[in-house]
């Protein structure tokens, strides 16, 4: 009896470290994942989960992917024991977008050979996260092994892949006491190869390849395939390949598909490497076809799964037109592989409603409220409908026309204005040329404050040509429309005509008590002194001696790392947001705490105490701290005496 125990103890604890293969097949373990638009997603398979941040399942011609997007995490955890192995199998190879070799793992060994289409991962941990660094990673299999580790591998960085600059290879291992020995021609080393004792320099096409050893026991391979190039130009097709928030300028003509919606926020283009979308103002009103030379920039950001261009800088106008031809498709090809596409769906019929297309395919959503496109007078015919693969809830048609392709209305030419008041009395669909020079401010990005010659103020945001602008500078010949933010008109620069023509005298602020400043004073340039400025709640307000003033810091941050109480001067621009007057602030004056000019015992006010204070200290004299010393000097010239005390008085009757 005790023998057959003893074995059967034995063949348990067999068992329990024999390894086990869990398959995850994306056409058929979806989790709970639904529908056609990008999420977070998890997928559960006899004790193993993988939990992906954002992305899809969706199909690409024959094959079903778990698609992760760049950026995001795969988490992979087990509750049935440590993970030691984990193989990814993609639709394209490693070394390209799509590929495994876009995943970067938090612990344990990557290992994505360059021109193959598996992946692997190897360590011990029950819980093991890769991250879409490098691009979009699509997966059409992933095996998941649980068991006895063994030998962990040695890790390589940075991970194989092409690079455009040289690197320094390091070679690390998480098993203690472990040598590592390594090659760099493509054979697999051995103990007799070179052991690894520092990080190396590689500036050409390599392969390298290292084990781990230890007391006679060692580890699989490991590989990384460097490759060297030169740096890729940069489009639509590459924006995946960068992370959120990433400023990118592109390197390719750009083809304007269609621009409108939201003030003209909205502008879907292609180039060479793909399809896009630029979210913004770019300062130019475009048509279709028209050609945006090389050069633009901004900021890439994802919306609903999709990549897009915010904050769009250096647009400048269309040097050519060439018409596009829409691309063919049925209704049930409206999906991600399509997004931002020009299209045409022939033969579909629009529901009552105007929110679904149907053809022999099936049916997709159509969405008029971005463009607003006047719908067919009869909707119950069959028609072609022109339009854009956009995506909200999912991904829908945006038309531009029903039957016939759109084309290019040409522009009307510029109305002559002399100032900003004559521009905002235009129509907001015309553009005004101004036959007298703006003198700009300020500038900070998009953000551009210009006063005309009749000492009129406004806002011009938007890109604009030239993006250095400074206190003074003059732009003749400027072009702009207009608009209206927040109950504020302002203008939108035609980009390539704000040039800096020479400088002139600067503009200096409008200095004022706070009690002055009303709603007809937006884009004013204004000045504050003797201010305090405190911070209430989750907002930031400017004292005086007669009101108060929000000042909004979000844009400038000129108030970052400034101790408020410090301050003692304030200028800005104002502005109005949700009925509540603002102050961006552009330039504050602050020392070491001082308080407020005049208010010489520092109770707060300013009274007949502050001058009786004053006539002390000057009959008095002995020594005086320099916050006492600021707040006396009234005159503010290096001295007390009776010109602080008239001084002092004449601030006191005209409060």
């Amino acid at each position: 009896m005790r023998k057959f125990f003893t074995l059967l103890t034995m063949c348990f604890l067999a068992t329990a470290v024999m390894a086990v293969e869990i398959e995850f097949d994306p056409a058929v373990d979806k989790g709970d994942f639904s529908g056609t638009q990008a999420k977070a997603y998890t997928v559960t398979k006899d004790g193993i989960t993988i939990a992906v941040s954002n992305g899809m399942i969706a199909q690409y011609k024959d094959l079903f992917a778990y698609r992760v997007y760049k950026g995001q995490t795969a988490t992979i955890s087990s509750t049935i024991g440590n993970i030691t192995g984990i193989e990814i199998s993609t639709q394209v190879r490693n070394d390209t977008t799509w590929g495994g070799g876009g995943f970067v793992a938090n612990l344990g060994t990557y290992n994505a050979p360059a021109g193959e289409y598996v992946a692997n991962w190897y360590g011990d941990a029950a819980q093991v996260q890769l991250k879409a660094e490098a691009y979009q990673v699509r997966a059409i299999k992933i095996k998941v092994t649980v068991g006895e580790a063994g030998l962990i591998p040695p890790t390589i960085t940075p991970a194989g892949g092409t690079y455009y600059e040289p690197i320094n290879v390091n070679i690390t291992c998480g098993a203690e006491g472990a040598k590592i020995y390594y090659t760099t021609d493509g054979n697999d080393p051995t103990t007799s190869s070179r052991e690894f004792t520092a990080p190396f320099a590689v500036s050409s096409n390599m392969t390298v390849k290292a084990i781990s050893a230890l007391n006679g026991e060692v580890s699989n391979v490991v590989t990384a395939v460097y490759k060297f190039e030169e740096k890729p130009m940069f489009g639509f097709g590459k924006m995946w390949d960068v992370a959120d928030e990433t400023q990118v300028t592109f390197d390719y003509d750009a083809t304007v598909i269609w621009q409108g919606g939201n003030n003209n926020n909205y502008l879907y283009a292609y180039d060479e490497t793909g399809f896009g979308l630029v979210y913004g103002n770019t300062g130019n009103s475009y048509k279709i076809g028209d050609i945006i030379p090389a050069g633009f920039k901004g900021k890439k950001t994802t919306y609903k799964g999709e990549p897009e261009l915010a904050s769009p800088q250096g647009f400048k106008a269309a040097t050519s037109r060439i018409v596009p031809t829409a691309e063919v498709i049925t209704a049930s090809q409206v999906n991600h592989d399509h997004w931002a596409h020009y299209v045409v769906i022939k033969n579909a019929t629009i529901s009552g409603d105007g929110k679904t297309i149907t053809d022999a395919s099936g049916s997709c959503e159509m969405y008029n409220g971005t463009f607003n496109v006047p719908l067919p007078s009869n909707m119950s015919a069959t028609h072609d409908i022109y339009g854009i693969v956009g995506v909200f809830s999912n991904y829908q048609v945006l038309p531009l026309s029903f039957d016939e392709a759109p084309v290019p209305t040409p522009d009307p030419d510029p109305i002559d204005v002399e100032c900003i008041e004559d521009l905002y009395n235009l129509s907001k669909t015309d553009k005004g040329h101004f036959t007298k020079p703006l003198t700009t401010i300020y500038q900070n990005g998009p953000y551009l404050y210009v006063q005309d010659y009749d000492g009129h103020y406004s806002l011009a945001y938007g890109s604009v040509a030239y993006t250095e602008f400074v206190n003074g500078d003059f732009i003749n010949d400027a072009v702009a429309g207009w608009t209206v933010y927040s109950g504020n008109n302002q203008l939108v620069p035609v980009a390539d005509t704000f040039v800096k023509a020479g400088h002139g005298n600067e503009v200096d602020p409008v200095i004022m008590p706070i009690e002055e400043v009303s709603a007809d004073l937006v884009h004013w340039f204004l000045g504050f002194e003797d201010v305090t400025v405190a911070q209430e709640g989750d907002d930031v307000y400017m004292y005086d001696a007669t009101g108060k003033l929000k000042l909004y810091d979000a844009h400038f941050k000129v108030l970052e790392g400034v101790d408020l109480s410090t301050i003692y001067y304030v200028e800005g621009f104002l502005t109005v947001y949700s009925d509540e007057m603002e102050l961006f602030p552009t330039k504050v004056l602050y020392g070491p705490g001082y308080g407020i000019k005049g208010d010489v015992n520092n109770d707060g006010e300013i009274n007949i105490g502050d001058v009786n204070a004053l006539i002390d200290l000057i009959l008095n004299g002995g020594d005086i701290d320099a916050g006492t010393f600021w707040r006396a000097d009234v005159a503010e010239d290096g001295e007390l005496g009776l010109g602080d005390v008239n001084g002092l008085i004449d601030m006191i009757l005209n409060m």
